[in-house]
């Protein structure tokens, strides 16, 4: 193998022992969350209730969670733009962002790529004898665009994520140093010279 090539080789290597320490020991983005409600919400039989609110920026993940406490059918969650909360109720053409179905306990993670106005609306429109109490949670999560909560690295962690990248980086440059001196040695080293047979006569 010529020499450019297995230099090339080795580098890359080693590359490969120390980029996912890197990723790992790197901080990541904070992540903002903002609540905005965590309490229990009655709805009318037979009715919706909307909470409307307002997002500044997209990129802006909305969690939505909620449990029946009193109620028999169940309700369900549906998240929309603004404007079309009449459309949807009205039974005129519009677009749900998210929903449920109807159920005692659900939920839903939508990404909001713009900002605007927007609402999620309970609706207990299949019940049509008793009210129903919900608690309801609706969080905002923006800054990075993840699922979930984000950890920083610990110092701890982040220092011993530093010394297994050292020792990665010695083990592979001894190998890579005693492949090269093999290589070498055997470039170097003198081709036997052929004995032939002495004659018989």
């Amino acid at each position: 193998m010529p020499d450019s090539a297995f230099g090339l080789r080795i580098t890359i290597r080693l590359l490969a022992c120390l980029l996912p320490a890197v990723v790992l020991a790197a901080p990541t983005p904070p992540l903002h969350s903002d609540v905005l409600i965590d309490e229990e919400v009655t709805v009318s039989p037979s009715k919706v209730r909307p909470l409307d609110f307002d997002l500044s920026s997209g990129d802006t993940r909305v969690l939505c969670k909620f449990h029946l406490v009193e109620g028999r059918s169940g309700v369900r969650a549906v998240l929309l733009k603004r404007d079309d909360v009449r459309l949807w109720l009205s039974g005129g053409a519009h677009r749900s962002l998210a929903s449920t179905g109807f159920a005692e306990t659900g939920g839903f993670m939508f990404l909001i790529p713009d900002p605007g106005a927007y609402a999620i609306v309970l609706d207990n429109r299949l019940e049509g004898r008793a009210a129903a109490i919900v608690h309801l949670q609706v969080t905002l999560l923006s800054g990075t665009g993840v699922a979930g909560p984000v950890q920083l690295a610990a110092p701890l962690r982040s220092r011993l994520l530093i010394w297994i990248s050292i020792l990665l980086f010695g083990l592979a440059s001894s190998y890579a140093g005693w492949r090269l001196k093999l290589a070498l040695a055997r470039r170097s080293a003198p081709r036997p010279t052929p004995e032939w047979p002495q004659p018989l006569f």
